[in-house]
């Protein structure tokens, strides 16, 4: 990359214009593929041995040209194949792509166009997909009919223009345009025009069995085709004078003066052709030539109702009469339509209606940035103990992606963490997370500093694609441009959650810019510079799409709608803390109208819930409620990775979050919904699912509709392993949430509030109302059904009808002080102890004033605040008084404090929350981050306190330290401090641990093999007459002279699971180790579910032909760790059958081993 970069400046970070060449890479499977290059064709001639690309990689342009080629153009529509592709080739497999306007099916070919109607072949292929299979796909023509011209056969495809409704091919011949069409989603017509040559409309056949012709005369001509089962019928309608040349033949030229004509998909028919109404009707609006559908959306500031309309223009702007064509979402929310003509299409029922535009409205669901801590639902000790041992995973570990969508959604993760804790009083450990994100996002904005440009984790701006690129690729972001949404979406909200605690972060001097421009890739706004209008939504469905080439004969498709949901409600976040109502309006439309498709096309709510015929959105041959992957011609029961019903319904619910709650609105479509998923469950629960299928999502999932059920399933395992974007501590705070928060009543219209902020649920009668106010002043929230809300600024008030209808008039009581703590320059801890009240207390006010006058206003729904924002050397009056759920005030407690001169010499700070890891039943390590000090730290105070005035204090000058001689199942308190040059302590952080219970030794073998227990091993290719097991006086013995293992086999199986915290102990002596490099240690619970460290990890390997060597390997490495012969697969230590297993690596030969006193403690 280099000097030939250019660096473009947002805020505080860049983009740059070229990718680093050092960043390339390159993967082999049946061939050689590059990616983290751009838009480029996949294929190279090589990889080296360090995955870097060999050869030359062919960089792709978009096919546009006109107005197209003058503005940012968008591929994620039902026809982005044109966009990005041009026309396909006849007869080429590899040139797949079909547009579907729908209800018509087309695919556009260098001779022009077939032209297909989804409804007369609509059809369910099997118990998991329906679709329109079309018969010979990569003919000119088959069923149907094609459009091509007279003088040219061999044209290209570019995209010429489109709207949010519309799109217009132009076929060009070396470099000039010959003809061109302008198709419109859900519309009967195709408008065409040739400027060289004449059209010629194709057919299989002449008129007989499989083609006739009616309507003919007044400048149209009616035909039909009927081929493979699948019937069309089509009228061909011109200008005056047009007529028609070989009507009969399988070649018909349209003779044109003005060079147009309109192609009309007529609805399907049992008879041989329509009747002269249907005609008429069709014929009526043909030549009026529709140019563009602009598609516009206005907020309801009472309800946050989404009003959408459709507006039909022609080629100056204006408004003309047509023949519209409404998909369910547009007829169901669009009052009483009447319509004469409908068809069964992809999506449902299509009805036409003539008109010039149509308008309809959709329910808002809201969004929220967490959901409270219900003091009562939660352990605080429990969610605590959760948050603090995700924290001493080590920040290493919480995310170890580099490309777009992992890393994505390791900050996403990380961001709901951050609110829960906080949420949880918990404001340390929510700032390590924000540090820790702020850090990590500030590397991906930032692709260049000074001369040195970076080889992952930064972005590129491609002006010819006009998108934004993360490197690293996944998922195909680049070459495909796939799922920009699903990828940035994540980095969105995390970003919210930095812009919710701290502003600043996000204004145009330093990152606000560049979470702006991520935003704009993936939904920017109309008429920027930069970016298409809504990337990947599309209007005209209403949902959106995930491939930006297109290339199937299927259309474009589109899966998970929660991440899509994430993706935009995080807009509507993003634009509620930053104050851009316009983000605010625009997030808010994507994310109603993700949920209402989410639940007409992926979940067929309406025939569900027992509607008319009319209503069912799938074809009454399928069966199932529900499916997974939406198709422009269909849809598929099944996912892109896995055939598991867990993973098929279950993608739905990643991540799962405030603002997927979409996926709960009808409680008992959910219930029948979790049991579909479950089906192939051991025990029809979560817990009965592989370790693979996403357990915790489901339980969450579950919970949206009966918690105490999810509850019981949960707490009915002792561990499991998350989904990769998700915590323990996230799933503990969810499921116990919900079971006070009972089901949601937002989202269908039947409860709305004025605020985008605002939600309502209900359990037993009991509605909890909850709206998070992000402005500075305090506001008043009104629901549909009476009750209002006065918001403080900067928290989440939550009130229920119980406490509601209470009418509280008492205030609450205040006792003791504000403590005061931490003085600095331009900051002060504050702490006090609660407040009482006879409902409950809601928040705390917090103000500081100067001389008398309030300088400064906080909200706090915990019982300490750090007030920030300061100037030094100045006394404050610190004023904190409680409001309860009715709004009343109580007395107030008050404090003065003086802020540190500049030039004072200031005690250190700890910085982060302390990490407790390795915990056995007599020991523990405890981790913490360096002190912050403005002259240098000396020491570290460490107390150790625990049952009847225990106390230990040591000193360390180390950032770790391990406590030794401790009591099992005993709750202890661990303090750091921190010393500098000045003898000045810092204020110590704390946290409590807990040690494991003592667990017996499990002893496999000392002077003999343990009861029950035999030996086993694995030969392989061994030759088995030179191979030797033995066992004498407690050695075990083995000697291969090939590949081989040996092995404990237990009597039982094992549950090791309490022994995690423990180790692997045993001596070894190295006889022999072969042609070998290492020994691998393994715990096997049936292949492949086995994990293996290498020996030389742990103190290296014993010397050749020398004594035994003793080895401690902690459980939990060999647990946390692969099967290196089939990676991706680990251990179950709850089922172990082979407690202790070696085994040569390499697939080497004559190792040769001694083995003596083994044993797991």
């Amino acid at each position: 990359m280099g000097e030939s970069a250019k660096v473009t400046n947002f805020g505080a970070g860049n983009v740059v214009d070229k990718f680093n060449e050092e960043g390339y890479r390159c993967t082999e499977d049946y061939g050689f593929w590059v990616y983290n290059a751009g838009v480029v064709q996949p294929g190279v001639s090589g990889c080296t041995t360090d995955n870097k690309p060999v050869g030359t990689i062919t960089k792709r342009f978009p096919q546009v040209t006109g107005p197209a080629a003058e503005k940012p153009f968008a591929s994620h529509r039902w026809w982005g194949s044109v966009s990005f592709l041009g026309e396909m080739t006849l007869q080429d497999p590899d040139s797949a792509a079909y547009i579907t306007p729908d209800p018509i099916i087309a695919r556009i070919s260098q001779s022009g166009v077939r032209v297909m109607g989804i409804p007369s072949g609509l059809q369910s292929m099997d118990e998991i997909n329906f679709q329109y299979p079309i018969p010979d796909p990569f003919a000119e023509v088959f069923d149907g009919i094609a459009v091509a011209n007279s003088m040219h056969f061999n044209l290209e495809g570019y995209l010429k223009e489109s709207s949010d409704g519309s799109m217009t091919i132009e076929w060009q011949a070396s470099g000039n345009p010959v003809m061109e069409a302008t198709f419109l989603h859900g519309s009967p017509y195709v408008f065409f025009k040739t400027y060289e040559g004449d059209f010629v409309i194709k057919t299989l056949r002449e008129d007989g069995g499989e083609k006739g012709t009616f309507s003919t005369g007044d400048n149209s001509l009616g035909l039909w085709t009927r081929v493979a089962g699948n019937k069309n019928t089509y009228l061909l309608i011109g200008d005056e004078g047009t007529t028609f040349s070989g009507a009969t033949s399988n070649s018909i030229t349209i003779n044109s003066q003005t060079n147009e004509f309109t192609l009309a998909l007529l609805p399907p028919s049992n008879l041989d052709t329509p009747t002269q109404g249907t005609v008429d009707e069709f014929k009526l609006y043909a030549r009026n030539v529709v140019s563009k559908v602009d598609i516009t959306y206005q907020i309801e500031s009472e309800s946050q109702a989404v009003n959408i309309t459709h507006h039909y223009l022609d080629q100056s702007g204006e408004p003309l009469d047509t023949m519209m064509g409404l998909h369910p979402l547009h007829w169901k929310n669009a009052g009483d339509i009447i319509s004469t003509q409908s068809v069964r299409s992809a999506r449902g029922t299509v009805k036409f209606l003539p008109g010039q535009d149509f308008s309809y409205q959709i329910p808002s669901v809201g969004v929220l940035p967490f959901l409270p801590t219900i003091d009562g639902s939660i352990d605080r000790a429990v969610l605590t103990q959760l948050v603090n041992d995700f924290i001493a995973q080590g920040q290493d570990n919480w995310n170890t992606f580099t490309d777009t969508y992992w890393s994505g959604k390791a900050y996403s993760k990380v961001a709901e963490l951050a609110a829960i804790a906080r949420s949880a009083g918990l404001d340390q450990q929510a700032d390590v997370f924000i540090n820790w994100l702020k850090l990590e996002l500030a590397d991906w904005f930032t692709a260049a500093t000074g001369d040195t440009f970076d080889e992952d984790k930064y972005f590129v701006y491609d002006e010819d694609w006009d998108t934004l690129l993360g490197v690293s690729e996944s998922f195909l972001s680049h070459q495909m441009l796939n799922d920009h949404h699903f990828h940035y979406g994540y980095f969105v909200r995390a970003a919210a959650e930095i812009c919710r605690v701290d502003l600043a972060w996000c204004s145009e001097a330093q990152y606000g810019p560049m979470i702006e421009l991520l935003i704009r890739d993936y939904a920017g706004g109309r008429d920027d510079e930069m970016f298409p209008y809504l990337r990947h939504f599309d209007p005209a469905n209403g949902f959106s799409w995930a491939s930006g080439m297109v290339n199937f004969a299927r259309g474009n498709n589109n899966e998970s709608t929660s991440e899509a949901a994430n993706a935009y409600g995080a807009i509507t976040l993003y634009g509620l803390i930053t104050g851009q109502q316009d983000l605010v309006d625009r997030g808010t439309y994507l994310h109603a109208s993700t949920a209402a498709t989410y639940w007409q096309y992926w979940n067929n709510i309406d025939h569900y819930q027992g509607k008319p015929e009319e209503y069912n959105n799938f074809p009454s041959t399928y069966d199932k409620i529900t499916t997974s992957i939406i198709w422009g011609d269909g849809a598929v029961f099944s996912t892109w990775f896995s055939p598991r019903y867990a993973h098929i319904l279950g993608i739905q619910g990643l991540p799962i979050n405030p603002l997927t709650l979409h996926v709960g609105q009808y409680p008992d479509y959910m219930r029948d919904y979790i049991e579909l998923g479950m089906s192939e469950s051991e025990n029809g629960k979560p817990s009965g699912l592989d370790e693979d299928q996403w357990r915790d999502v489901w339980w969450n999932l579950w919970a949206t509709n009966d918690a105490q059920a999810a509850l019981d399933d949960y707490e009915s395992m002792a561990d499991y392993v998350p989904e990769f974007g998700e915590t323990k501590a996230h799933t503990y705070h969810w499921i116990h949430t919900f079971t006070q928060l009972g089901n949601m009543l937002t989202g269908n219209g039947d409860v709305t509030a004025d605020d985008p902020a605002s939600m309502v649920f209900e359990k037993d009668d009991n509605r909890t109302y909850l709206s998070y106010n992000f402005s500075e002043q305090e506001k008043t929230v009104n629901f549909s059904d009476g009750v209002s809300l006065l918001v403080q600024p900067g928290v989440m008030t939550r009130v229920t009808t119980q406490e509601l209808e209470l009418d509280d008039q008492l205030p609450p009581e205040f006792a003791g002080d504000v403590m005061v703590s931490n003085v600095r320059r331009t900051s002060v801890d504050l702490g006090w102890d609660p407040a009482t009240d006879n409902v409950r207390v809601a928040s705390y006010e917090i103000q500081i004033q100067q001389n008398g006058v309030t300088v400064q206003t906080v909200v706090s729904t915990s019982t300490s605040n750090q007030v920030q924002g300061l100037s030094d050397n100045t006394a404050y009056s610190v004023i904190v008084t409680a409001l309860d759920v009715a709004g009343n005030r109580s007395n107030s407690i008050e404090a003065e404090v003086t802020t540190a001169d500049l030039n004072a010499d200031l005690p250190p700070q700890m910085q982060g929350v302390l990490a407790v890891e390795n915990i056995t039943a007599t020991q523990a390590t405890v981790r913490w981050q360096a002190a912050e000090d403005e002259g240098s730290i000396n020491s570290y105070n460490v107390v150790l306190s625990g049952p009847d005035n225990f106390e230990v204090v040591t000193s360390v000058n180390r950032l770790e330290t391990t406590l030794s001689g401790l009591s099992e199942q005993t709750t202890y308190t661990i303090s750091i401090s921190a010393l500098d040059d000045s003898s000045q302590e810092s204020i110590a952080i704390t946290t409590e641990f807990q040690t494991a219970s003592l667990i017996a030794p499990l002893v496999l073998l000392d002077d003999q093999l343990q009861d029950g227990y035999s030996i086993g091993n694995f030969p392989g290719n061994n030759e088995a007459d030179n191979d030797s097991i033995t066992l004498n006086s407690g050695t075990l013995e083995a000697d291969f002279s090939m590949t081989g293992n040996v092995y404990l086999i237990a009597p039982v199986v094992l549950d090791l699971s309490a022994y995690e915290q423990g180790f692997l102990r045993f001596d070894l002596r190295l006889a022999s180790l072969g042609s070998h490099t290492d020994v691998f240690v393994k715990i096997d619970s049936g292949w492949p579910n086995l994990s293996d460290v290498n020996l030389s990890d742990y103190g290296g390997l014993p010397v050749e032909g020398g004594d035994f060597q003793s080895y401690s390997i902690p459980v939990s490495d060999i647990s946390a760790a692969s099967n290196s012969l089939s990676p991706g697969n680990q251990v179950d230590l709850t089922s172990v059958i082979n407690p202790f297993v070696l085994e040569g690596n390499d697939g080497g030969q004559d190792l040769h081993i001694v083995v003596e006193s083994i044993r797991i403690e």
